[in-house]
């Protein structure tokens, strides 16, 4: 005997983050596609190879947040927010050590993008999603 699972309609918040977060994705597997050949090269230097690989862990992350974003876990809503709220104070922290800490650095997409998500997933109608176990059809 097989169950079924209900279908329910997904909030347009959580649409949209998961947008985001899949647009994240795909920019960064097109800058590890560019990064591909200083990976390569970097296979020598260990030290090298470590700074390089950060990116791609990056993409890896995102990936299986994506894959798992159906599953309706509290945890996968938790490690998203978690991830973009690291990854725009990351990138303000790195603007700022580089003196490059200004308005271009508040409007860049490593921070706008997070931004938005952690926005879209600290909704009401995101946190009932997340948390609601999906119902089965007897």
């Amino acid at each position: 005997m097989t169950e079924e699972v209900a279908a329910e309609r997904m909030p347009a918040t959580v649409r949209a983050a998961r947008f985001l977060l899949i647009l994240q994705l795909a920019l960064g597997l097109f800058g590890t596609a560019i990064m591909m050949p200083g990976i390569v090269a970097a296979l020598g230097d260990p030290e090298l190879l470590v700074l390089l690989l950060q990116p791609v862990l990056v993409v890896a992350l995102l990936g299986w947040l994506i894959f798992r974003w159906s599953s309706r876990g509290k945890w996968v809503r938790w490690c998203a927010l978690a991830f973009e709220t690291v990854a725009a104070g990351a990138h303000l922290i790195t603007a700022a050590m580089d003196g490059e800490f200004g308005w271009l650095s508040l409007i860049h997409p490593s921070t706008v993008l997070p931004l938005a998500i952690v926005i879209e997933l600290c909704t009401p109608s995101a946190a009932r999603w997340f948390v609601r176990p999906l119902k089965r059809l007897p």
